[in-house]
């Protein structure tokens, strides 16, 4: 390769150094982890509560605060998660060694982290993810998850409430239906369900890959030093 083109390469790696991804690991390993589990069991705890809820007019009128913060936590948590993939994954894509015919089985490594971030990702975007990104499991939801949660509740309030515009006979004529009250309730209840499924979910996945980031990082760094598995 030219020098001025090794030269870019190297600005690069000077640039992103494994002292930002590691960072980046560090951070999951001692906070994100905890916040996501405290997500989880808040999630769990509310979703307890709705089911024992009694719903009546009253619960139409008016988006529950707490579900919404719940939420709300989550998707910043998965934003978050979502940015620092990306920090690690630059670090260790612009240390892709020159392709030779004869020696590329240093990379294993490398490609195999980065399915890894593919997979996290993938997780924190949720329904809401374009699915260039697949994982064998797919979350109930991430970052787009209030807005998913607003769209189903609003669905059931114009059916309680009659769409605006329409006439107060009509409202009344669409509240009628006794199930209506229980629906609402369930789509409460299911945010606040994906949303702990879904942090348990990435919660695990976060383990594996600190794991295996801990385990490979020199691999990661300088990927034709040693061998080309993974250490496990």
């Amino acid at each position: 390769m030219p020098p001025k083109r090794l030269a870019y390469a190297q600005a690069l790696r000077e640039t992103f150094t494994e002292a930002e991804s590691c960072a980046v690991v560090e951070r999951w390993a001692t906070e994100a982890v905890g916040h996501l589990e405290r997500v989880a069991q808040h999630a769990a705890v509310q979703y307890a509560s709705v089911q024992e809820a009694a719903y009546t007019s009253g619960n139409v009128n008016q988006t529950p605060a707490g579900i919404m913060s719940v939420i709300r936590d989550y998707q910043s948590l998965c934003l978050g998660v979502y940015r620092d993939a990306e920090v690690v994954r630059t670090v260790v894509s612009v240390r892709l060694p020159e392709i030779k015919e004869e020696d590329n089985l240093g990379v294993a490594v490398q490609h195999a982290i980065v399915r890894m971030l593919d997979e996290l990702q993938n997780k924190t975007l949720g329904n809401g993810g374009s699915g260039e990104k697949n994982s064998g499991v797919k979350a109930q939801t991430g970052v787009y998850a209030l807005r998913e949660y607003l769209e189903a509740r609003s669905g059931v309030e114009e059916k309680l409430l009659g769409k605006p515009g329409d006439g107060n006979e009509k409202a009344k004529e669409s509240s009628k239906s006794p199930s209506l009250l229980l629906e609402l309730r369930q789509v409460d209840a299911d945010a606040l369900l994906k949303v702990e499924l879904s942090a348990m979910q990435l919660v695990s996945s976060m383990r594996s890959f600190i794991n295996a980031y801990a385990l490979n990082w020199k691999k990661l760094i300088e990927p034709r030093t040693g061998g080309d598995r993974m250490v496990s």
